[in-house]
């Protein structure tokens, strides 16, 4: 090869600044759009586990609403017996006031 042909061929193989800016910005717009790919397919997957956790967070609320539920039913409980223990301890004082007075009446009938 002479030196001529050899200047011919890198003149052939050099590219312009505005090829070499084409396929710089063409390159920059490929890894835009894998960057853009990826963002999106991440978003797609924070909605899917927004909605997952807004079921959670649904269950968790209905299950928060049964243990109240529950709660409200013992404390009813609770004060049910408290009043039926009262009760029972008013029937036991009135039973040994009568009995007293049964005891006094008998002593001065006698």
């Amino acid at each position: 090869m002479s030196v001529s042909s050899i200047g011919i061929l890198l003149e052939e193989i050099k590219m312009t600044n505005e090829e070499l800016y084409e396929l710089m910005k063409d390159g920059f717009a490929q890894v835009n759009q894998r960057i853009d790919q990826g963002l999106e397919n991440v978003n797609q997957r924070l909605d899917q586990v927004d909605q997952r956790l807004d079921r959670v967070d649904q269950r968790l609320d209905s299950m928060d609403e049964r243990l109240r539920t529950v709660e409200g039913g013992i404390s009813e409980l609770k004060g049910k017996q408290s009043a039926i223990s009262g009760m029972r301890s008013w029937i036991l004082t009135v039973c040994a006031i009568g009995a007293l007075i049964i005891s006094i009446v008998v002593a001065i009938v006698k």
